[in-house]
């Protein structure tokens, strides 16, 4: 076997590696207390920030294996696909709390069809039940302004969701007024990704701890302590990395009279600021405010897809327009796979794998919050 062989399979060890260790650390902690499943009904409010998942960590600290099934679909309410999807899980499940969400505005405005709001709602809760589950309505924030909650649209739609949940007999998930007091309570907090209408990932761990506590019980004493690590966002870490590393590599070849790679180096730059682009659609790049193990992902699938475009491309260029001999593609193409498998694996030092809990320095004060506003109400 020759050397570049033994590389390969090296290389594609440890990505099978990684593979393997992100799936262990991914299961549900089995424990000796209360075994709960939820399916959750809603929109990106829902994935954004992984609330079930969050919710999923939080409940394996409190002592309880909790399972769930997430069948949200982006802008969408309790009625057509979303509702057909539910309905289906719930035929081929068996769920105890079923969490619904029903959008109650758009674009900053209140729903002009609020009728149609509270009859998804008393429509869908019906079905709940007839499938031998708990109904629970997510009343999730509502859009900011400048990072702040627009705290009169949240008065109206924090009385549209108790409306409905009165007139239905649903358990509320009152994380917009919780969302508020939160702002309010602590003091410099940023709750919002950065579209100022979904949740970061710190905000989605607010919106599961308030499930906690409305639906099991929770403690903050068990609550982990985190870093200031924590609080950053990867994408951003990883940008600021390959920024400074293209700079220090431009300065070593300018020091060393050597032709620079502009063109590669421009490559890469306009790939970070394209990445950065994107953490302004955290709805639809659900990894930028998401689990870290989700990032990691994400770096595996895209570096095989450079492989995959790049490939094509050398040996198209190398084999058909340069008119070289095929061993040269292949060699070209070696280099550009362990470039690849080299760049997912970057990802594996530096993510918190193990959780994609929310651990970061406002972790426990904001559990504190809730627990105060509980205790107000």
């Amino acid at each position: 076997m020759n050397k570049s062989k033994k590389i390969i399979i090296r290389v594609w060890a440890m990505l099978m590696l990684s593979f393997v260790f992100v799936g262990c650390t991914n299961q549900n902690i089995s424990n000796a207390g209360e075994s709960i499943s939820i399916l959750f009904v809603g929109n990106s409010h829902v994935r954004t920030g992984n609330v079930p998942g969050q919710l999923q960590e939080l409940a394996n600290l409190h002592g309880i294996e909790l399972a769930y099934v997430d069948v949200s679909i982006n802008g969408f309410g309790l009625d057509g696909a979303l509702r057909d999807n539910a309905i289906r899980e719930m035929q081929n499940g068996n769920f105890d709390y079923v969490v619904m969400q029903q959008p109650a505005g758009r674009g900053g405005r209140v729903t002009a069809d609020v009728d149609g709001f509270f009859n998804n709602i008393r429509t869908f809760s019906e079905i709940v039940r007839e499938n031998g589950a708990i109904p629970v309505l997510y009343y999730p924030m509502w859009m900011g302004v400048d990072g702040q909650p627009n705290e009169e649209l949240h008065t109206i739609f924090s009385e549209m969701f108790k409306q409905a949940a009165y007139e239905n007999d649903i358990i509320l998930t009152n994380i917009g007024d919780v969302w508020v007091y939160a702002h309010r309570t602590i003091q410099g907090i940023s709750l919002y990704a950065r579209d100022g209408i979904h949740a970061n990932h710190e905000g989605a761990f607010l919106a599961a701890s308030v499930f906690m506590a409305t639906l099991f019980d929770l403690q903050v004493e068990n609550i982990p302590s985190g870093s200031v690590i924590d609080s950053v966002p990867m994408l951003n870490i990883l940008t600021i990395v390959v920024f400074l590393s293209v700079i220090i590599f431009t300065l070593y070849r300018y020091a060393k009279k050597q032709p620079l790679h502009m063109k590669k180096s421009l490559i890469i730059i306009i790939s970070l600021v394209l990445l950065q682009v994107m953490s302004l659609f955290p709805h639809v790049f659900l990894f930028i405010e998401g689990s870290n193990r989700l990032l990691l992902l994400y770096a595996i699938i895209f570096g095989l897809l450079i492989f995959v475009l790049y490939s094509t491309y050398n040996f198209v260029r190398i084999v058909f327009i340069d008119k070289q001999s095929l061993n040269i593609a292949k060699r070209y193409n070696f280099y550009v796979a362990v470039c690849c498998a080299i760049y997912a694996l970057t990802f594996i030092p530096v993510l918190e794998l193990r959780n994609p809990l929310y651990m970061g320095n406002n972790a426990v004060a904001l559990v504190q919050v809730v627990l105060s506003f509980f205790d107000l109400f």
